[in-house]
């Protein structure tokens, strides 16, 4: 028995299959009251924890109306009052951002409102390679220079405990906005702390992003501000491009207010008013395609990263601020070029790290991967942590070294909590932050082994050996006559798609190829073909299944499990079946 009721029906050479079978009383019950809506999604439905008509109707609309009031959040009346008090006063304003898609947005956001109300702000985040992550002494004295009274952080600052005491001592007030989790310590000189994450912070939904933090504030001020200075200020719904950017960015739970934003951001995406994302769309591909949160993941956001893990943010956050199309192409175009210099990098590293591995067999010798080497630049070292995880299911920590320091990034798989990790190791550690699939982290290079053994010891520890290997979870078992049009349909009303509100995955049983599958690519790793149950006839595909040729050209009868697409290839508009994974019926 696995956790919340989900059990490993099959084991592959790859994946376990988990399922649960739904509830037939429930199921029944919902059809009564949705008599529209097919029982795979019902079943979907049900295992998701949506059992009742209100949670249901609530989940498929995501209204506006159902945001929760910001001034729930823990010291926002407080960061709302000196924000106000910096307004009358004519205090300068300076937001300090982190250098990601989530901080850059944020950044933007907040730049965007706050220019609308005073003149008297700016922004500022740090060079990745030159200063690092969240707040630094040398920044905080250029902006003491620039007579900044105010600080507020988006996305970062609430594990910057030094850094605030001392921005206190120069005569700053910082006002932290952040979603990270938290080390032992608060920054207890913050003039304010607005983080769901805190202890005593009882608002309900604590998976906001950074930039949906950062949204809550900016909420909270339009209220105060229109009612202190009695004037109109423009709908904020118009920001929500700028969250859904950063919120799908993040890989936050796609549930409750994240779904609210994402669901109603990319509705405006899609035709933004934004030139630099217009811009960015059309250097991306994506004009004439309808925006998901996939490729918004895979497309949009890389390009916003790509100048900020080389080094300067500011190009992203211009692109996202200007009103000027020429300006918007030019930046556009900046970001595309860095991003393809980003990827030759990402390649090389990638190939090298994958090469030692294997070679020196450390994925048979360890129950995680630590790499580390002086050349490998430290903006990609975060995307190669998460291409290990992918290919190993094994948590990874890839760090760059400079002289006696190491710094870096760290990725988990779903049933290991890094930060928890981090936590338990501090001892070894210069400074750290993140959550529970992703941190950063900075330490001495002579810890690097002690390192690789704790966690280790952790992994044995927390984990059992089964919960290591990579999961398939099957929201229902389908045969040929439930895949229509229909059922996909009642999928696309599931969406946004992401963590924890993932794309439905259906299994069909002893289903037969109807054709030899064809291998496809530069790298021979997609299949494609036919298969058929029952007198219906369906196209399949499966990307980066290189390793199932020998499977699938001896066996004929296989389980499948996947997702269900609709190929418009050529002004087609046909059902196709994503394989996910594929074995021999019995």
């Amino acid at each position: 028995m696995e956790k919340n009721g989900y059990v490993t029906i099959v084991k592959t050479p790859k994946y376990r299959w988990l399922y649960k079978k739904a509830d037939e009383k429930k199921i029944i019950e919902l059809k009564l009251l949705y008599p529209e809506l097919p029982k795979p999604i019902l079943e979907v439905l049900i295992n998701r924890g949506f059992t009742n008509k209100k949670e249901i109707d609530e989940f498929f609309e995501a209204p506006l109306s159902g945001m929760l009031d910001p001034f729930l959040l823990k010291d926002m009346h407080k960061a709302v009052k000196r924000v106000i008090h910096a307004i009358k006063n004519r205090e300068k304003i300076c937001i300090y951002g982190d250098y990601d898609v989530d901080g850059i947005t944020a950044t933007s956001l907040m730049y965007e409102f706050l220019s609308s109300v005073t003149p008297l702000v700016d922004y500022y985040i740090p060079n990745r390679i030159e200063e690092g992550y969240s707040l630094n002494i040398d920044a905080l004295n250029e902006l003491k220079k620039k007579d900044v009274k105010v600080v507020i952080t988006v996305d970062c600052g609430i594990t910057s405990i030094d850094e605030i005491d001392y921005a206190k001592s120069i005569g700053l007030d910082t006002i932290v906005t952040d979603h990270h989790q938290l080390s032992d310590k608060l920054p207890s000189s913050a003039y304010a702390i607005i983080n769901p994450q805190q202890p005593g912070d009882t608002y309900p939904f604590k998976h906001l992003s950074g930039v949906g933090v950062a949204f809550k504030f900016v909420l909270a001020l339009k209220y105060a501000i229109e009612k202190q200075f009695d004037i109109k200020l423009p709908p904020l719904k118009y920001f929500l491009d700028l969250v859904a950017l950063g919120t799908i960015a993040d890989v936050v739970p796609m549930i409750g207010e994240n779904r609210i934003f994402v669901k109603h951001g990319l509705k405006l995406l899609e035709n933004s008013p934004r030139p630099g994302i217009a811009e960015l769309k059309k250097i991306s591909g994506l004009i004439s395609t309808d925006l998901t949160s996939a490729n918004i993941g895979y497309s949009l956001a890389p390009r916003i990263n790509a100048v900020g893990r080389l080094g300067n943010s500011e190009t992203s956050v211009k692109l996202l601020i200007t009103k000027n199309q020429n300006e918007a192409k030019w930046l556009a175009e900046e970001l595309e070029t860095e991003n393809r210099y980003r990827q030759e990098l990402e390649k090389a590293v990638l190939k090298e790290t994958i090469e030692k591995i294997e070679r020196k067999k450390l994925n048979d010798r360890y129950k995680s991967i630590i790499m580390y080497s002086k050349n490998w630049h430290p903006g990609v070292i975060g995307i190669i942590a998460s291409r290990l995880v992918e290919r190993y299911s094994k948590p990874a920590i890839i760090l760059s070294i400079d002289n006696d320091l190491a710094k870096g990034s760290a990725r988990s798989i779903p049933n290991l909590d890094i930060f928890s990790f981090l936590k338990t190791s501090s001892d070894l550690l210069i400074e750290f932050g993140g959550h529970k699939y992703a941190a950063g982290l900075k330490l001495f290079t002579k810890n690097i082994r002690h390192l690789q053994r704790k966690l280790d010891e952790y992994i044995e520890k927390n984990s059992p050996k089964e919960s290591l290997i990579p999961e398939i979870v099957i929201d229902a078992f389908l045969n040929p006559e439930d895949i229509n049009q229909d059922l996909v349909k009642y999928i696309n009303k599931l969406r946004p798609f992401g963590n924890t509100n993932s794309e439905p995955i259906f299994c069909m049983q002893k289903v037969k190829k109807t054709q030899e599958f064809s291998i496809m690519g530069k790298e021979k790793n997609i299949i494609k073909g036919f298969i058929g149950k029952n007198d219906t006839f369906f196209e399949v595909v499966g990307f980066n299944m290189g390793e199932y040729r020998d499977l699938i050209r001896s066996c004929d009868t296989f389980d499948i499990v996947f997702t269900i697409d609709i190929n418009n290839w050529m002004g087609g508009s046909n059902i196709q079946l994503k394989i996910k994974d594929i074995k021999k019926s019995y």
